[in-house]
């Protein structure tokens, strides 16, 4: 896209600095935000005008009665009970049964819900309809909304703008993405239920052409509805049919990845079980390419890919105390060759379990699994494995919380063998666990890491994680988080030390719903990057304001 220019009087032409821009857009967003919050505050904290006055009996209260009451209130401290003699007269009925539970028991008020999830459509705004409840924040008004006695709708969405500057290996770009997402949510009784969310995501000022993952022009992230087909004393069993996003555990395995400016989705279907022990997920679907919108391909409607298949069964425990229990069986299948990601057909089923658990002021986590299939003619058997430990320092200020981890992808140490042995890390939020430059995936990777969290105050967040990475294998590639081999040698003779990563990030939580982070990325590279084809730039700098309403 071209950088637009500033058309002066006298035909001069100069361009905008992209630093002004950035700041004049970040500034102009808080200000609408906190112009829009303290709006919200000044008519009792949502979004709707405040109630009128009830009156004190049949008749309507005049406003000079009204004033006389204030002023008995404030001479002598008590209420006052007015009677209106001009009334007429009528049969002292007895108070009826308040029909929800007096609000005078939710005196001590409780902390502020955060009804958003990973995924929107599991967002919960129930505590809106508390008569209890006296907190509101900003898009509330268009929530949990009633039309008639059977269907309640929600609207709302996002908005997150990001400067990204970048200088990794031979990659420089130094741009704004901009993404809206919008999404409505209608549910009939309790057995129906149908959900919708658009997208839209661009990117401005760029010096490079965009990436897999930056654009999408409006399109449909979330297209689907849920069936209630059975519903007992144990659980619930649901039909859903459409397009749909995917979020399994800790996004190992399987994420919508919100780092990317598009998002990932997938069209199929699933049935799935609420119960009071074990929530049961099976799926069946096809995965919408986040390529498609690349040139010279630039589809006006996100189409899935009719050649891959992405199946599973996601077994959780429930109603454990401090820990999570998760089994899953995952298929990704691919009946012709797509490269970069793939040069030939495959078929990969993983078969894993993740543990994590919270003791006190001790943390653990356990994630792994073994992976078998085809890759083109040959055999496929590989694994992965994360273990890790922390502690949360509750008696240090700013309550630290240090965890140490271990993550290990499988690579392929003969390529000229009949076995295949690199893991496939199948749709991951890589971008969390294995730096935040995206410079590496859950493939062929063996990666120690220490991570620092701290909050100096309680809308303030920062995070120090430091990574030291080697490749499993020396003659496997070094592979990105979308599975894509960026640096290889065949011979091994570059060794398996791809460097050290460090990566800090300070969050501002400025209003319930608005978030302000700075982020800083520095790259050590080791004698792998060097000996093929050299390290080059090794910085990465953002900054995001996200607005949710």
């Amino acid at each position: 896209m071209r950088r637009p220019t500033i058309q002066l009087e006298k035909g001069w032409e100069m361009h905008c600095p992209l630093s002004l821009r950035v700041i004049s857009l970040v500034f102009l967003t808080l200000a609408l935000s906190i112009v829009a919050a303290e709006a919200q505050d000044a008519l009792g904290g949502s979004g709707y005008l405040p109630p009128a006055p009830q009156p004190l009996d049949e008749a309507a209260t005049p406003r000079e009665d009204l004033l006389i009451l204030d002023e008995i209130r404030q001479a002598t401290g008590r209420e006052a009970r007015f009677i209106n003699y001009a009334a007429k007269p009528a049969e002292t009925a007895a108070p009826a049964a308040p029909a929800t539970k007096p609000c005078q028991e939710c005196k001590k008020p409780k902390p502020m819900p955060n009804p958003y999830k990973g995924v929107f459509y599991d967002n919960n705004f129930n505590y809106l309809e508390n008569p209890c409840n006296t907190r509101h924040n900003i898009g509330d008004f268009m929530k949990r909304r009633h039309l008639g006695r059977s269907v309640v709708f929600d609207v709302g969405g996002e908005y997150r703008l990001r400067h990204d500057n970048i200088n990794l290996l031979s990659r420089h770009n130094d741009y704004l993405l901009h993404r809206t997402r919008i999404y409505g949510n209608v549910q009939v009784s309790n057995w129906f239920r149908f959900y919708m969310e658009a997208i839209d995501a661009v990117t401005n000022y760029e010096d490079a052409p965009v990436g897999p993952g930056d654009e999408n022009r409006f399109d449909a992230l979330n297209l689907f509805g849920d069936l209630k087909i059975m519903d007992n004393s144990q659980g619930d069993l649901w039909f859903r049919g459409g397009r749909q996003e995917l979020l399994y555990g800790a996004q190992r395995l399987v994420s919508p990845l919100d780092w990317a400016n598009t998002r990932r989705t997938f069209d199929g279907f699933k049935l799935f079980w609420r119960g009071k022990d074990w929530n049961v997920d099976g799926f069946w679907t096809r995965p919408v390419s986040i390529w498609q919108h690349l040139p010279p391909v630039n589809t006006k409607f996100d189409h899935p890919i009719l050649s891959q298949e992405f199946a599973g069964l996601y077994i959780t425990r429930q109603g454990l105390k401090n820990a999570n229990l998760e089994f899953f069986f995952l298929r990704y299948a691919d009946a012709l060759p797509m490269p970069p990601v793939s040069p030939v057909n495959f078929n990969y089923n993983t078969l894993g379990m993740r543990i994590k658990k919270s003791r006190n002021d001790w943390h653990y986590e356990f994630e792994g699994g073994w992976q078998g299939g085809r890759y083109g003619e040959l055999f496929h058997s590989a694994g992965y494995a994360t273990i890790g430990g922390g502690r949360t320092f509750k008696c240090l200020p700013m309550d630290p919380v240090l965890w140490v981890y271990y993550d290990w992808a499988s690579g392929d140490n003969n390529p000229n063998d009949a076995i295949n042995t690199t893991f496939n890390q199948n749709f991951p939020l890589g971008h969390k666990y294995f730096g935040w430059m995206d410079l590496v995936g859950r493939q062929n990777i063996r990666d120690f890491n220490i991570r620092l969290t701290m909050n100096p105050s309680k809308k303030v967040t920062w995070i120090v994680w430091w990574h030291l990475f080697h490749l499993d294998q020396a003659r496997d590639a070094l592979y990105n988080p979308l599975s894509v081999p960026i640096r290889r040698d065949p011979s091994g003779a570059a060794g398996t030390y791809v460097g050290q990563e460090l990566d800090m990030l300070v969050k501002f939580q400025l209003r319930q719903r608005t978030s302000l982070t700075f982020g800083y990325c520095h790259l050590f590279g080791g004698s792998f990057l060097a000996n093929t084809g050299g390290i080059g730039g090794q910085d990465f700098y953002y900054s995001e304001l996200v607005q949710r309403f």
